[in-house]
């Protein structure tokens, strides 16, 4: 399903806005190309990047962020979500079971168990994390090779 997806952007939303803000930003992105993990740096007040910490710094700029990454991170870690996803109580038919429970289920789970309102919700969000990281990406090109605090117009 496209919630992994979601949570992906989610995390690089999150870890390039610390980087856009982070007084030495290009001290982590070098670090990071060098093979650096986020959560072992630590941030101005000496805590981890961890995921949790990068949303809760990314949030202020992103407010919907800090709701889709839990709500994604049900689906990431195996968690009670995924068994109320997966499987189904529904009433028997009378026949075959006398009338009692049924339960079903599948996993992955088939695309009609999957209500349109959730699939209009991830795409609603995987669109919201592209856009606004593509507008970190169009800030560090208007700024790339020029001296701190200069710009250039970027035609659209």
């Amino acid at each position: 399903m496209a919630a992994p997806i979601l949570r992906m952007q989610v995390d690089s939303l999150a870890r390039v806005s610390y980087v856009a803000t982070a007084p030495r930003a290009d001290q982590i992105a070098a670090d990071v190309l060098g093979g650096g993990e986020f959560r072992k740096f630590k941030d101005a007040e000496g805590q981890r990047l961890t995921d949790r910490r990068l949303i809760e710094l990314a949030t202020p700029a992103h407010p919907w962020l800090e709701d889709v990454y839990t709500a994604t991170s049900s689906w990431v870690h195996f968690s009670p979500e995924h068994v109320r996803a997966a499987w189904q109580v529904r009433q028997g038919d009378g026949d075959a079971d006398g009338g009692g429970l049924r339960l079903s289920g599948a996993i992955p789970l088939r695309p009609e168990q999957i209500p349109l309102s959730t699939l209009d919700e991830l795409l609603a969000a995987m669109t919201k994390a592209t856009e606004e990281l593509f507008g970190y990406s169009e800030a560090w090109e208007s700024r790339k090779g020029r001296p701190a605090g200069q710009g250039r117009d970027i035609p659209k």
